[in-house]
Parts: structure tokens; C-alpha cells; sequence
């Protein structure tokens, strides 16, 4: 599998996982890091868990200042269960109609 194609596949999925988690939310990527380790040769099965910790920690600034911007961590694992792609995901959680400030 090519870069760009697992970028492209990374890249909605911390975004739309926190959309699901904290409704009521505008969502998108902020930023997004790639490690490539390890070439994918084989089937890749991309792996994104919230971890439970994270995610209390996320709804406590929601609750304190109404907007958080984490960053969440997974990737892409070849078939002999080899991680090949660690993915490092900013999202912006921001109260739903924000409009960001203009410079």
C-alpha cells in the first residue's frame, strides 16, 4: 500500500470515531503524523481504540472550557500482526455552529 493511500484512509477516522463519542461536537483533523516502520506487504487492518482514560479526560474539557483538541493514536497492522503504520491523529473538538476566529 502506497503513503498516500493509507494517509487518505487514516485521516477521517479519529475525527468521525469522536463525533460518535461526544455528539453534539463539530469535528475535523487538526493534524496528522505518519511513522511508517515497517513496508505493508500484506492485507493492513487499521486498529483505533479510545482508550477509556483519554476519552474521560476529553469529556472533562468539554465540560470545563467547551472545546478540546487531543491527540489520538492508532495504526495500520500487516497480517503476522506487525504494526507497519503508527498513526498520530490532532482532532479539534469544538462546540457545534463554532466559527474560528478570523485573523
Amino acid at each position: 500500500m502506497f503513503g498516500g493511500a493509507v494517509a487518505a484512509l487514516a485521516d477521517p477516522i479519529a475525527a468521525l470515531a469522536c463525533n460518535r463519542v461526544f455528539p453534539g461536537h463539530a469535528v475535523w483533523t487538526r493534524a496528522m503524523t505518519l511513522d511508517f516502520s515497517r513496508e505493508g506487504r500484506s492485507d493492513l487492518e487499521l486498529r483505533f481504540d479510545l482508550d477509556p482514560a483519554q476519552e474521560a479526560a476529553i469529556r472533562d474539557q468539554l465540560a470545563c472550557r467547551g472545546r478540546c483538541t487531543p491527540t489520538l493514536e492508532y495504526g495500520f497492522w500487516d497480517t503476522a500482526d506487525r504494526l507497519c503504520v503508527q498513526v498520530k491523529n490532532t482532532v479539534a473538538i469544538r462546540p457545534a455552529g463554532y466559527i474560528p476566529p478570523t485573523r
